[in-house]
């Protein structure tokens, strides 16, 4: 993977802990990054308002079929608005048993980047959809620096020749 953005953190949401411990247990990419995991949708939402001030780029993991104690049963994609209300920037990665959820979401505003079938393979589709969701991140980060570049480039030309002109007026 590309090793671009300087620090990734990545919070794993599954009510299942032997899916949690064969997550934390197996998952290892190439890059930076601090990995945080729940079995509780409120702790999971609690850290991440709590980390709403750290500038690191964000990737959630969470399983479709979430439940948690004290709250009804929901979906990773009720659960989607919430998520992206703390942070607009966040990626959500969805894993799903069936083939077939992509076309509830397509019914949404908010779409999760990508939906992953958790078998015995989804780490090989993983790694690959992490690597492109940094690219375009980084991709993202250069552009908007690119802008502020040219618009402060325009802006101190502006300054100067408005200060030649009054200068060259006034004396």
């Amino acid at each position: 993977m590309k090793k671009n953005t300087k620090h990734t953190i990545f919070y794993c949401v599954d009510n299942d802990v032997i899916d949690l411990d064969f997550f934390r247990a197996n998952f290892n990419p190439d890059l930076s990054y601090t990995l945080f995991t729940f079995n509780s949708v409120q702790m999971f939402m609690n850290k991440l308002k709590n980390d709403v001030k750290d500038r690191s780029y964000k990737i959630v993991i969470i399983d479709n079929i979430i439940s948690s104690r004290g709250m009804n049963t929901k979906t990773a994609l009720e659960l989607l608005p919430a998520i992206k209300s703390i942070d607009k920037e966040i990626q959500v990665i969805i894993f799903a048993d069936s083939e077939n959820i992509e076309l509830k979401a397509t019914t949404s505003k908010l779409k999760p980047a990508a939906f992953i079938k958790k078998d015995s393979q989804y780490f090989v589709r993983l790694y690959p959809l992490i690597s492109r969701l940094i690219s375009e991140y980084d991709l993202r980060k250069k552009t908007k620096s690119g802008k502020r570049t040219i618009y402060s480039v325009i802006v101190i030309c502006f300054v100067a020749i408005v200060v030649f002109l009054l200068g060259y007026f006034l004396y």
